[in-house]
């Protein structure tokens, strides 16, 4: 079942760097295990059916923040994304436990 996570407007960090995600939705992210600070995390583009990004998340060193970065620069170049642009980020969990994650860019309408 897909459920809807966050969406967030961009900052010129995340056009520029990486995305934070808002701390509220940690839980949303798959816990790291083993003394891991960071992890990959695979996720599906909604715009484009078999597009799929390979993004680094981690907790910025402050221990308070969580971001994604990896391919993020890669998926904000191939969208045009520009700051005031946006992103909308979904968690799926198929019958068998098993999590998925995608994201859809979308476009400030008001100019910013």
């Amino acid at each position: 079942m897909e459920q809807f996570i966050f969406s967030k407007s961009l900052p010129e960090t995340a056009i520029a760097k990486r995305l934070c995600i808002p701390i509220d939705e940690l839980n949303q992210f798959p816990p790291f295990v083993g003394g891991n600070r960071f992890q990959n995390l695979i996720v599906e583009d909604k715009e484009e059916q078999g597009v799929l990004w390979n993004l680094r998340f981690y907790v910025q060193d402050n221990g308070k923040q969580p971001v994604l970065a990896g391919q993020w620069k890669d998926f904000v170049k191939r969208k045009q994304l520009q700051v005031g642009d946006g992103v909308l980020f979904y968690r799926n969990i198929d019958a068998n436990g098993q999590v998925t994650y995608k994201m859809r860019p979308f476009r400030n309408l008001m100019g910013v």
